[in-house]
């Protein structure tokens, strides 16, 4: 008789290798924990914890212990494409029988065209993917399944996006049970060392900035949901009573709602087991009001040695200019500036804050708008000082825009080939963009702005950075004799000693030059005649250059010496191996 045993179905879920980006998306966990409720198993790979030279022997060791029928492949952030393919082709090199089945925010709105572009991918699933996951794996007609993306007889076929997670369903399952992946303790330890666990609150976005793939425009083309959907309070703490056997360090960048968020606070405060339990690490849309910031040091652990995150993005510098690309509910910089001096009254010392602007902006059109941008950002982390709020720090970045956001849809060419998306990050990883380093995926620069422009720009704002990080007595002093005519100085150094210069200034910023040039500037502008000590602490700062200079060479002598004493003691420990044999 023929062996019909049908094997039940398993799918081994897998993050894919990067070099940078290891975090899983918060809903995975929670999949997981979906299936094995439906009597379906299912386990988590994540291959973005190990060294390149092991990830095939740790997929093969999860292909051959699990034995799945089904992979899936998460492609949610751009982090994620190169890493998902490469995933998907490994797959089908050692098993063309396994079904691999690709999910994430950029793999629903890529849908066919990842498909077509990836013969190693056989479903894709957009927007939801719990109800339609559990279809596929039971079985069910593919034509049937909602959401799903699969190739038909005629071709590649996409079924209506119909199913959508309703507040019961989420609230009855678990975002957190770590156990479903494999190695969990090397991914506590990861997150841990960054901002912590992600808590999972619920999904979609009422916000609609425009250069992000979260927003609720976003939401709408890559997921077609048209409003968020939120956990039960109960569910959220039930999940916190399982991570404390797990973790102390959690995250949440999820503020819908900030009277949900109350809401919560106040319940874990009535869980004897849950107060000050957790160090909570907290991305912001709004500035913190009292009663806020009251219920966060009465619920959390806050310390000196540990200090948690607030995460307060802005985005740009200019009021106006944040409107536009935030859309409601936008704060001023002036009310910022408030905002954290209340936090700190409430917090002290014992909290951080982490201020994100970025560039470039469709609403920061001219290099005189940009000028400016950089004028008030950098002036405003000098007043900051000055007022004595030092637990706050500005952030100026490349802005990173994420597929389906307004950015991505408006500015890219093709922006739903997959190629498009893989292209540029290739194209990043390889400095082909240009002189200086994106250090995101910044797929937009105003047409006003010519290239010498943005070498300015770029230049302006790396100079800065130098003087900040390198010489910050001598930044907070140019600051307060020159304000803004500091601007003027450093934009007349880069036009008569930078721009024109071939080779790659921003590998080879020789930073004793540019404290020459910044004194001989004072000097031609009479400026070291009115506020004389700025040429001293000029020469202090090029003191100070010049002794970190030998005690750097001092340490490699000693490296050095070391490494040579090593060797000797190897080489006569393997000849006395040798005479003793």
């Amino acid at each position: 008789m023929k062996n019909t045993t049908v094997r039940l179905p398993k799918i081994l879920i897998i993050n894919g290798p990067s070099e940078y980006f290891f975090h899983i998306p918060m809903g995975t966990f929670g999949i997981c924990d979906y299936l094995s409720r439906k009597n379906i198993e299912a386990r988590l790979l994540n291959l973005a914890l190990y060294d390149k030279d092991d990830l095939k022997e740790k997929l093969d060791y999860s292909i051959r212990n699990f034995r799945p029928t089904h992979i899936g492949i998460i492609f949610h952030w751009q982090e994620t494409a190169e890493g998902a393919i490469w995933t998907a082709e490994q797959i089908k090199s050692r098993n063309e029988s396994i079904k691999v089945v690709c999910g994430g925010f950029a793999a629903g709105y890529f849908g066919e065209n990842l498909l077509k572009r990836c013969n190693h991918l056989d479903f894709i699933i957009e927007g939801d993917p719990e109800k339609p996951l559990e279809d596929l794996l039971r079985g069910e007609d593919v034509s049937a399944i909602p959401n799903l993306i699969y190739r038909g007889n005629t071709g590649i076929r996409s079924n209506d996006v119909s199913y959508f997670i309703d507040a019961e369903t989420l609230s009855d399952i678990s975002f957190c049970k770590v156990g479903y992946l494999y190695d969990h303790d090397l991914y506590l330890r990861a997150v841990e060392n960054k901002l912590g666990f992600p808590l999972f609150i619920g999904r979609g976005c009422v916000f609609d900035c425009h250069y992000c793939g979260g927003s609720s425009k976003a939401f709408g083309i890559h997921s077609a949901r048209n409003k968020p959907v939120v956990r039960s309070i109960e569910s959220v703490i039930s999940d916190l009573e399982h991570l404390k056997n797990h973790t102390k360090k959690i995250y949440i960048c999820y503020e819908n709602d900030r009277l949900y968020l109350k809401r919560l606070l106040r319940a874990i405060r009535k869980k004897k087991e849950l107060v000050k339990t957790f160090q909570l690490n907290y991305g912001a849309w709004n500035l913190f009001d009292q009663e806020f910031l009251e219920l966060y040091r009465d619920v959390f652990a806050i310390g000196q040695e540990s200090k948690p995150l607030f995460e307060i993005s802005p985005e740009v510098f200019d009021d106006h200019a944040r409107r536009r690309i935030k859309g409601r509910k936008i704060f001023s910089i002036a009310n910022l500036r408030k905002n954290l001096c209340l936090a700190e009254h409430f917090l002290g010392d014992c909290a951080r804050f982490s201020i994100f602007f970025s560039r470039y902006h469709d609403a920061i059109g001219t290099y005189n708008d940009l000028r400016n941008e950089i004028a008030g950002i950098f002036r405003l982390e000098h007043e900051l000082f000055c007022e004595k709020i030092v637990n706050a720090q500005v952030f100026y970045d490349h802005l990173s825009t994420d597929v389906a956001s307004s950015y991505w849809e408006k500015y890219v060419e093709k922006p739903r080939d997959v190629d498009t998306l893989v292209s540029a990050i290739r194209r990043i990883k390889t400095h082909e963009t240009a002189s200086f380093t994106f250090n995101n995926l910044c797929v937009y620069i105003p047409e006003a702005l010519s290239e010498k422009d943005i070498l300015k720009c770029e230049l302006l704002i790396h100079i800065l950075k130098v003087l900040k990080r390198e010489f910050r007595e001598l930044f907070h002093v140019l600051f307060t004799c020159l304000d803004e005519s500091v601007i003027g100085l450093i934009e007349s150094i880069i036009v008569e000693k930078y721009v024109t210069r071939s080779w790659n200034i921003f590998d080879a910023l020789d930073h004793c030059q540019l404290l020459d040039y910044l004194k001989t500037e004072l000097t031609k502008r009479q400026i070291s005649n009115h506020i004389p000590f700025l040429s001293d602490l000029i020469n202090f700062s090029k003191k100070k250059i010049h002794m970190l200079q030998k005690r750097k060479a001092c340490n490699e002598r000693v490296s050095n010496a070391k490494a040579q004493i090593e060797s000797l003691f190897s080489v006569s420990g393997r000849a006395r191996l040798s005479q003793s044999s």
